[in-house]
């Protein structure tokens, strides 16, 4: 009977201990805010860079709208789709979720990490980057000519192009393909493994799995043969990862475009056919399936230290502020930054900040962790919003419970610590005097008063006598006047154009000197 007690008791304990064990996996990462406080300084910076002072209070106001539309935000995705929660609570994920950025059908990027979202938005997966596998140091072994108008076998092809291609143990001395591959490694990474009889492939990437798929694919539709008119023509191989039904689980799936030669009773064309084969012949190593859930807790103990830690594109985050400044700015009574969706924040306004802060770069395990302390279902975007604060903070980077220096002078806000500066006494300085406009005539004057002398000179006043010479021819004395008739018949004009002429040449003078 004590037996029995102390087997049962036995068993109990390791119960516990399991869903203890089990429990504490599954917990959510603790909030630590990093991506609430990137947000804020990029949207500080980018204001800054717009021309807007540092202190604008639309700053501030903006950064509120945005605490505002991220807080609806991790509530409403989080009950409106499976697989955007972390066991039901919303993290930054379910807001990145909420904004568009992990919209059905899309993806998030981080490093060698993608986050993406199935099209009937109930699936999150997760491809990290494939292992180092068994063959990434393998030597081309080349192929030799099969001659008489045939191909190369796939097995020789692949490992000519530095596919990797192994003899298994099955192989025997005197078989002279399977002879000319190395050994299989006996241990290792095998990202795709696939044995046949006495050969092995072992591709590193699926990239690899489908070039060696589509040279199969041309080699049995031309039957070997280098030249077999008629054959299928080969127009594409895809090699991709298919979730299951649940969402759950991927397969290695090949779809296969060709062009098939096809007679009826009148004539014969090319007509397209399209297969979709599962690649159930490849073996799949560890850490190479991408990782699918419904709920973000099984991607997230799935992943590797190495994925978690990969820092976020300052594309994807530039969305993210982008795209929640703009849901921030369609708020009634928005009285932050104008928002324009032709300067919408980019990639290029990001680096710069990355760069000098590549500690406060928020990374995938960022996007796990919740938006808000616990018990708080605000989300707060402040540059110094610490955790533990209850969703605020003080000026000075401490947390604070009850004020945030981010939403004074912004409207429907309950400050209770409102922020004052102290300027010191008053110095009494007055106002500054302003001189009288110019008047038109005041502006006019110097032009119009230029060279006084010149409006007042005239041409000095002049008489003469029209010269009349006289002469004797023969005993008789001529006067010649007909020239001074002509001249006092056109007195005025010959006046005019010399006072002219006299005039100009005065004005040179004078103006050249």
């Amino acid at each position: 009977m004590r037996i029995k007690n102390v087997v049962l008791f036995v068993s109990l304990s390791c119960v516990l201990v399991a869903q203890v064990a089990q429990a504490q996996a599954l917990l959510a990462p603790v909030e630590n805010l990093v991506i609430n406080r990137a947000q804020a300084a990029i949207i500080s910076r980018v204001a800054i860079a717009r021309g807007f002072a540092a202190n604008d209070p639309r700053i501030a106001a903006t950064l509120t709208s945005m605490s505002q539309a991220s807080t609806a935000l991790s509530v409403v995705s989080t009950g409106a789709a499976v697989g955007l929660g972390f066991l039901g609570a919303p993290v930054w994920l379910t807001i990145a979720a909420g904004v568009g950025i992990l919209a059905a059908g899309s993806a998030i990027y981080a490093g060698n990490v993608t986050l993406s979202r199935s099209f009937d938005g109930k699936t999150v997966t997760a491809q990290q980057p494939v292992p180092q596998g068994v063959g990434s140091g393998y030597v081309n072994v080349p192929a030799a000519d099969p001659g008489g108008g045939y191909m190369v076998d796939p097995w020789s092809w692949a490992a000519s192009v530095g596919i990797p291609v192994y003899h298994t143990v099955s192989c025997m001395p005197s078989d002279s393909q399977c002879v000319a591959f190395p050994a299989a490694p006996a241990v290792g990474q095998k990202n795709f493994d696939f044995v046949a009889g006495s050969l092995e492939l072992i591709p590193n990437t699926i990239s690899q799995v489908q070039q060696y798929e589509q040279y199969y694919e041309t080699f049995v539709a031309n039957s070997g043969l280098s030249n077999s008119p008629g054959a299928d023509q080969i127009q594409s191989v895809s090699v991709y990862w298919v979730p299951n039904a649940d969402g759950t689980s991927q397969t290695l799936t090949k779809t296969v475009s060709r062009l098939r030669f096809t007679c009826d009773a009148t004539s014969c064309t090319w007509q397209p056919k399209t297969t979709v084969t599962p690649l159930t012949n490849y073996a799949i190593g560890p850490g190479v399936l991408p990782i699918s859930g419904t709920d973000l807790a099984t991607i997230y103990q799935s992943l590797s230290p190495s994925s978690l830690s990969q820092p976020l594109t300052t594309g994807t985050l530039a969305q993210l502020v982008n795209q929640t400044w703009q849901q921030a700015a369609a708020q009634p009574g928005y009285q932050g930054l104008p928002y324009s969706v032709t300067q919408p924040v980019t990639a290029t306004d990001v680096a710069p900040w990355a760069q000098e802060n590549p500690s406060a770069m928020p990374n995938v395990s960022d996007l796990f962790r919740p938006a808000s302390d616990p018990g708080v279902s605000t989300v707060t975007i402040s540059p110094t919003v610490q955790p533990g604060g209850a969703g605020s903070t003080d000026p000075s980077g401490n947390p604070s419970p009850g004020s945030n220096v981010n939403v004074i002078n912004t409207p429907n806000v309950n400050v209770v610590n409102k922020v004052s500066v102290d300027l010191g006494p008053d110095p009494g300085v007055q106002s500054p005097m302003l001189e009288s406009p110019p008047t038109i005539s005041m502006i006019l004057s110097p032009v119009l008063n230029l060279l006084p002398d010149v409006k007042t000179w005239a041409v000095p006043s002049h008489s003469s006598v029209c010269p009349q010479p006289s002469f004797t021819v023969l005993g008789h004395s001529y006067t010649m006047t007909a020239q001074c008739d002509l001249a006092e018949s056109n007195r005025s004009a010959i006046y005019t154009v010399f006072a002219a002429m006299f005039t100009l040449a005065a004005m040179f003078i004078v103006l050249r000197a």
